[in-house]
């Protein structure tokens, strides 16, 4: 897994002069270039307002790339409707999430990537923001910012701040700020597509956190910037039904991450403390429990627990397990606390 730095010294090494840093720096920031890319699968209803936030953006030039991998609802015929004004791509076969992902982001040409749903909307601001976060820091390997929720009617629900990240953070700083939950929005960030290409892109394995893994893998690359501008507004709250039916993907997917990904990300890391990455597990463990006991009646966990029982085992929390086994409450820690929720919001609101 190599670091931009190391890129930019194997490209140094094929002119006949050194490329200094600041020769590089100064490179990237001028071969800025933006992509969008829509990864589609069945939201005929929403499609056409994903492209059109895409295409009414305060700063232009950024291509579109729709990748629609086999709607039955009439998407297609609601994205075709575009096709004088964005690139259109169709899967050879069906994909799934994180395959539609990777398929869409190689047909992209910008040096800069992000992916929106085809449910979500950009805000106008959304590449103004990129391109001043990567003029500032061209050493960047990905920009985040802020993002709104919004209902199936498009009404604005709450607005949300990434509290805890720093404007700028290197590794492995970066890392450590992942560990525990996702800090960087599926629909308000934007990563350098050669790093994307460097880490060997969505991990295909993931069924819904394939995002949380690149985020982890591109941490070992290089800086984050983070922007307190609001990207884009994310939909939620109108699949009834669907955070229930999603439960063991979850559940698949956090423990990968905490038994697979972060260990073998952290070792590519100098500096990575197996303090903070152990507690950071224990967390993210007690958070995802806490959750299944809210969601999930005692006669309901046995998937659950076969599900978390190997990373239970490799943190030492069976006991902890065993309790949720036999239909205890699950307290997720501090941050499961009205003290802390208020908190938050009172933070949040100075922020």
């Amino acid at each position: 897994m190599s670091s931009l730095w190391q890129i930019a010294a194997r490209r140094a090494s094929i002119r006949t002069a050194p490329l200094s840093a600041r020769d590089f720096l100064k490179t990237l920031a001028m071969e800025f270039s933006h992509s969008f890319v829509v990864p589609s699968y069945n939201h005929a209803r929403y499609v056409g307002e994903t492209i059109e936030s895409l295409l009414n953006q305060q700063t232009g030039g950024s291509e579109i790339v729709v990748s629609d991998d086999g709607s039955t609802d009439g998407s297609r015929e609601v994205i075709e409707r575009y096709r004088d004004r964005v690139r259109i791509v169709y899967p050879p076969r069906r994909m799934g999430m994180m395959g539609n992902y990777n398929h869409a982001v190689a047909q992209a040409r910008g040096t800069w990537v992000s992916l929106m749903g085809s449910d979500d909307r950009a805000l106008p601001g959304f590449v103004t923001a990129v391109r001043a976060a990567v003029a500032a820091h061209p050493e960047a390997v990905l920009v985040s910012g802020n993002y709104q929720h919004i209902d199936g009617e498009g009404r604005l629900l709450k607005s949300e701040k990434v509290l805890s990240v720093k404007p700028v953070a290197p590794p492995p700083e970066n890392f450590h700020t992942q560990l525990a939950a996702v800090k960087v929005h599926p629909a308000a960030h934007a990563f350098r597509k050669s790093m994307w290409e460097n880490v060997g892109g969505f991990d295909e394995a993931m069924h819904l956190y394939g995002d949380w893994a690149l985020w982890l893998k591109l941490a070992a690359c290089g800086t984050f910037v983070h922007r307190r501008d609001f990207f884009s507004q994310y939909r939620i709250e109108y699949r009834p039904g669907l955070a229930r039916r999603r439960l063991p993907e979850v559940l698949q997917d956090s423990a990968r991450i905490a038994l697979d990904v972060i260990p073998a990300v952290g070792r590519q890391i100098p500096g990575a403390d197996p303090v903070i990455m152990a507690r950071a597990s224990r967390q993210h463990f007690r958070l995802r429990l806490s959750e299944c006991a809210r969601d999930l009646g005692p006669d309901e966990r046995g998937f659950a627990v076969e599900l978390l029982r190997p990373w239970a085992e490799a943190i030492g929390e069976v006991a902890l397990l065993d309790r949720f086994a036999a239909g205890a409450r699950i307290s997720g820690g501090l941050r499961d606390t009205a003290v802390w929720r208020l908190a938050r919001a009172a933070y949040k609101a100075v922020r």
